[in-house]
């Protein structure tokens, strides 16, 4: 059984800058016209998706305010603190139409996840976690957020089977950019073993697979990585794209005796992991392994951090691992609570999903004339160029 969960805001704020020309300033949103095409392009790409992978069972997932933003950050001015929206778009529209989405959605019986000062990552690392591990199901989430990768799993289901979790990259935007579905190294030797039984009638075919199959053949390319190593890189070398810092950042003299900011980099982060042997995030709970890490990064740095390793590993922690152990409990039993009514939720028919059926009822479709001759709909298929996004 499969189950797509999407990264929602991510994708409409994808659509957002390639409805107008891929990033170009033509398009403001201050127009009625331009928000409507927003909305069929937004209908258009999720549909598209969902057809492609033929999921059981579909789930949105939307942002709240973050819990992060609580988390005190010494070196700079917080989490995402470096987050600026492009002046030109007006937002307040955007995000008017994308509320406006959601409420279809919800109309509509799909499975829409919003918990409050929840993000959506945090929502699509408890929707694996219960789908991959208390289901025994296979998870592709679909996003083009590079920190969702750390996602990427391998399971196996109480039978004995393999499952997985991946993730679908379907944005292509930039020179020689490609669609891409990450996962573990075990998902391609399994993708790849025609030889174990078939689940389709006894007949060899594995409907599972074919699912998983079927998103490569649509010109992705399959990128085999290891979840936990991107998390644990994070942990020491930081994530600039959410103003994360590096675990530890100070500075040396350099050649002209001027001082240089010296932080935790790639190469450093592998000295700490070969010297203290971890392999996942919640291992640095462990204090021996936490004053293991403050004495290598000593030795790297040559003096002694002011800073307390517990609390420094901590706060690294929460700040980019994506894990339910490290979310406040209020947020886990939300979710809890909400999966009761998620699951009596009927599973949709995927491969009926279309612009159409996703937008009927409301003044975005003509149900006289389904709109396939109207003059909008063909700017978008211009737009669209017969690629998704």
């Amino acid at each position: 059984m499969t189950n797509i969960v999407f990264d929602t805001q991510n994708l409409f704020f994808r659509s957002t800058f390639t409805v107008g020309g891929y990033g170009k300033s033509n398009y403001t949103f201050d127009s009625q016209t331009e928000l409507d095409q927003l909305m069929r392009k937004v209908s258009m790409d999720i549909s598209s998706i969902i057809r492609i992978v033929n999921p059981n069972r579909i789930i949105f997932t939307l942002d709240s305010t973050s819990w992060r933003k609580s988390i005190s950050i010494d070196e700079n001015e917080g989490y995402k603190g470096n987050r600026k929206e492009s002046e030109f778009i007006n937002w307040n529209n955007v995000y008017r139409v994308m509320n406006e989405f959601t409420q279809i959605l919800e109309a509509n019986n799909f499975i829409v996840t919003k918990i409050k000062n929840a993000e959506a990552d945090d929502i699509m690392a408890l929707w694996r976690d219960e789908l991959l591990f208390n289901k025994g199901q296979h998870v592709i989430i679909v996003s083009g957020d590079e920190d969702i990768r750390q996602l990427v799993k391998t399971s196996n289901s109480e039978d004995g089977k393999k499952i997985f979790a991946t993730v679908y990259n379907p944005f292509t935007q930039g020179k020689n950019a490609t669609k891409k579905l990450f996962a573990t190294k075990e998902f391609s030797e399994w993708l790849d073993d025609d030889e174990g039984p078939g689940d389709f009638f006894d007949r060899g075919i594995d409907v599972d697979k074919e699912d998983f199959k079927r998103i490569l053949s649509e010109k992705a390319k399959l990128d085999i990585i290891n979840g936990d190593e991107i998390a644990l890189r994070k942990v020491f070398c930081g994530d600039d794209g959410d103003n994360v810092p590096a675990i530890y950042t100070w500075l040396e003299k350099n050649k002209k005796d001027e001082d240089k900011k010296i932080r935790i980099t790639e190469s450093k982060f592998i000295k700490i992991k070969n010297y203290v042997g971890f392999n996942e995030p919640l291992e640095l709970l462990d204090s021996a392994k936490q004053a293991n890490v403050f004495e290598q990064i000593i030795e790297i740095c040559k003096h002694k951090p002011p800073f307390k390793i517990e609390e420094r590993l901590d706060r690294q922690l929460k700040l980019v691992v994506l894990n339910r152990k490290l979310f406040p409990k209020q947020i886990v039993n939300d979710f809890d609570e909400k999966l009761k009514q998620d699951y009596e939720k009927p599973n949709q028919r995927p491969q009926s999903i279309n612009m159409n059926s996703i937008l009927e009822g409301t003044r975005y479709v003509d149900n006289k004339n389904r709109g396939t001759t109207s003059s909008i709909f063909q700017q978008i298929d211009r737009i669209s160029s017969k690629e998704l996004f």
